[in-house]
């Protein structure tokens, strides 16, 4: 037994040599598998999970909106980083011009569709699945190395300098149509408050007219009611004003019985028939409308109002109105990372262990044979 395992020593032991012996051979048949591994790794089709970051508007471009913010108020675009941020992610999110960015960039290819119809439903599909795996910012404290603080574009690709192409484009073409859409958003606001003043006005102006119109009434019946006291006083003989007041004497207390406007004519003809003559003789009678003078000044003050020219020079000075540099949100395409579906290192640890294997084998078929001469 003892003699037996002296025996199995002394094989290990030969083994081993031999491996050393043949150690070239061994290295020259593992590193050309890794070689084989690694060219398999480099021209097979490689698809990769492409990752790019959405970024809002910096704290700096920010601070460009908020003189037109404080002075538009209410009822006009308020235009921060986070309503841009959110009308980039929803522009995106409709789909059009990422339908049209495929077709360009041919991120499908048509060539592998019998009929049109199939093309654009693939097309259709992929626009879909590109929105589907967009993700939002994260702050999950369970996961804090997967947490990104931005809009992130996830999709599987074949081709990076499409996808580079691909994305720059939807980065231009998204903030060209938010720039026309926030362009638009504000004619339609300062037209509104352009028909917003105009019926004011016309209010206004309706009721300066209902005050004149008033007063000639007024006037009117003024004159009728004075001319018939004059004639009650003529003919009473009442030249002059006469005591208005009258007094009666009860037992215990003096009644006092003022004359009311029924009884005008005890005025006395010649003060009627004056104050008559004053009223047909006015020139300017609008100095004897009550309501007048406020009307006119709150006309006056809608008139001279300058906030729509102020709000639409300020405007003119925000990014919306630079077509080159207006950004609502910018793509980081250039920082775009790309995750192989393929480990490099995988595929050459299963070429190393290949490698090894098949030269232990070749070792071992090539000691079997010699000893067998």
């Amino acid at each position: 037994m003892k003699k037996k395992n002296n025996n199995d020593e002394i094989d290990i032991s030969d083994i081993i040599l031999n491996l050393w012996d043949k150690k070239i051979k061994i290295i020259i048949i593992t590193t050309s598998f890794l070689i084989l591994g690694f060219l398999y790794f480099d021209f097979s089709n490689k698809n990769y999970i492409a990752t790019t970051n959405i970024k809002p508007i910096s704290t700096f471009e920010n601070a460009k909106y908020k003189t037109y913010n404080s002075l538009a108020g209410e009822g006009m675009v308020n235009i921060n980083r986070n309503n841009l941020l959110n009308l980039f992610i929803n522009k995106i999110q409709a789909e059009e011009i990422i339908i049209s960015g495929i077709i360009k960039f041919e991120l499908v290819n048509k060539d592998d569709f019998k009929t049109e119809n199939d093309y654009q439903e693939n097309v259709k599909q992929t626009a879909i699945l590109i929105t589907d795996q967009m993700r939002p910012p994260s702050n999950d404290e369970k996961k804090k190395n997967k947490n990104t603080p931005y809009w992130t574009l996830n999709f599987k690709i074949n081709d990076k300098e499409s996808w580079k192409s691909f994305i720059e484009y939807l980065e231009n073409q998204v903030n060209k149509e938010i720039r026309g859409s926030l362009i638009n958003q504000f004619n339609t606001d300062i037209e509104i408050l352009k028909i917003g003043s105009k019926f004011k006005l016309e209010d206004i102006e309706q009721n300066i007219a209902n005050e004149l119109d008033d007063y000639k009434i007024t006037i009117t019946n003024r004159l009728a009611f004075l001319k018939e006291q004059a004639e009650i006083a003529r003919t009473l003989n009442i030249k002059k004003n006469t005591l208005e007041t009258e007094y009666f004497q009860t037992d215990n207390t003096i009644v006092t019985n003022i004359k009311s406007e029924n009884s005008y004519y005890l005025k006395g003809f010649q003060m009627i028939e004056k104050e008559i003559n004053l009223i047909n003789v006015r020139k300017n009678e609008k100095a004897f409308v009550i309501n007048l003078f406020t009307l006119e000044q709150e006309k006056r003050s809608i008139l001279q109002n300058k906030k729509i020219e102020r709000i639409k020079s300020i405007f003119s000075a925000t990014p919306v109105a630079d077509k080159d540099n207006f950004i609502a949100a910018k793509i980081d395409y250039v920082a775009t990372t790309y995750k192989s579906e393929k480990s490099l290192l995988i595929i050459l640890g299963v070429s190393l262990v290949i490698g090894l294997l098949i030269s232990f084998m070749y070792l071992v078929f090539n000691s079997a044979v010699a000893s067998r001469k």
